[in-house]
């Protein structure tokens, strides 16, 4: 899997940060369906990394027929350094 790209951020009052990722069409979409409870790395912009849980994942499609995950996180989450264009890692 090649790396991941955060492409969009989205603040949920009392759910937690959402991170928006695209991927190719060629990737394993199944792999993502069991990440729930998984932990991720997130490279911040400012070169710092931090780690959190996948609380929920949600896989659709875009019009384009290309696919869009949501990744919901739980913890203490800054979003101060988390931008688009930062890279998530799959631990």
């Amino acid at each position: 899997m090649e790396e991941i790209i955060i492409e969009d951020i989205i603040d949920t009052p009392n759910r937690g940060l959402v991170l928006v990722i695209t991927v190719n069409e060629t990737d394993d979409l199944t792999l993502f369906s069991k990440m729930r409870g998984s932990k991720i790395t997130i490279m911040e912009e400012d070169g710092a990394s931090s780690q959190f849980e996948i609380n929920d994942i949600s896989v659709s499609f875009s019009i384009s027929n290309r696919p869009l995950i949501a990744i919901n996180i739980k913890g203490n989450v800054n979003t101060v350094n988390i931008k688009k264009g930062s890279k998530i890692y799959l631990n």
